[in-house]
């Protein structure tokens, strides 16, 4: 994907708010998704079954991809929306999956044996998304992939607030009072 679209994400999530704050563990949380996705770590899926994962976080990696900061895979979106369907989104899960069913189908045809949009090679995988970037599936997948990374990570994804860090956003609890004609007399007090 072009290098705006990782700008792009950023300036929509902190609205102009200052540069990406480097992530010293990208490997390592790489290597724990993938680990997790090969089955090999205790955390299972309540909703997706290993192929929809895998197609799921295939798909949120051309998203969000990794880069020198960490993407999708390392925040894993894949268990948002894993929660996601499992809770408020589980009327959907058969339209989705017809969404991930079109996409297989989709990816055999741009390569003979392809099993899926994992199957496929980055540029594949762009050239598919880029078919389908104007529909709904896509732009529910998009969305998915957005709230996954930079939500809180109780929702299953954002995994140690990695999103957060990217954006430069700190969990603390604050209370301001709000700006206003009302409160210039308090501030007037103050000085």
């Amino acid at each position: 994907m072009p290098a705006t679209r990782r700008d792009f994400l950023v300036t929509l999530a902190v609205a102009g708010a200052g540069a990406l704050s480097p992530y010293a563990g990208v490997r390592e949380a790489r290597a724990h998704a993938d680990a997790v996705l090969a089955g090999d770590l205790p955390e299972r899926f309540a909703v997706l079954t290993p192929t929809e994962a895998a197609e799921v976080q295939a798909i949120a990696a051309r998203i969000v991809p990794t880069t020198d900061t960490p993407g999708a895979t390392e925040a894993g979106v894949v268990f948002f929306f894993d929660k996601a369907f499992e809770t408020f989104a589980a009327r959907d899960l058969g339209d989705f999956r017809e969404g991930l069913a079109d996409i297989r189908t989709r990816a055999a045809a741009k390569r003979a044996g392809a099993a899926g949009f994992a199957a496929l090679t980055a540029a594949e995988q762009d050239a598919l998304l880029a078919e389908i970037e104007q529909g709904e599936f896509f732009g529910w997948v998009r969305s998915f992939t957005m709230m996954g990374m930079f939500a809180d990570p109780s929702y299953g994804g954002n995994r140690d607030g990695i999103g957060w860090r990217l954006i430069g956003f700190e969990n603390a609890m604050t209370h301001a009072a709000p700006f206003g004609y009302y409160d210039a007399q308090a501030a007037q007090e103050r000085r």
